[in-house]
């Protein structure tokens, strides 16, 4: 899952995808704006087939908050 993950933000930053690990800080280490973030929301939803609500992408701050929401989302 974390290398989907990767790949999805990969789309979205210049940053080199093999420094993208679960610590990584979407604004402050891949420069990500707020409207990246919710397009990634919506690559995610379809990539896991999941819904994730407007209020719960303000969650998002690492991607280690992406893998556990994601996670989470599949055992319900």
């Amino acid at each position: 899952m974390l290398q989907k993950i990767i790949t999805i933000l990969s789309k979205y930053t210049k940053a080199d995808p093999t420094l993208i690990n679960q610590d990584t800080v979407l604004t402050a280490d891949l420069g990500l704006s707020s409207y990246d973030v919710v397009s990634l929301v919506t690559d995610f939803e379809d990539e896991f087939d999941i819904e994730i609500p407007d209020k719960d992408i303000k969650l998002f701050q690492t991607v280690n908050d992406i893998v556990n929401y994601i996670e989470a989302s599949n055992e319900e």
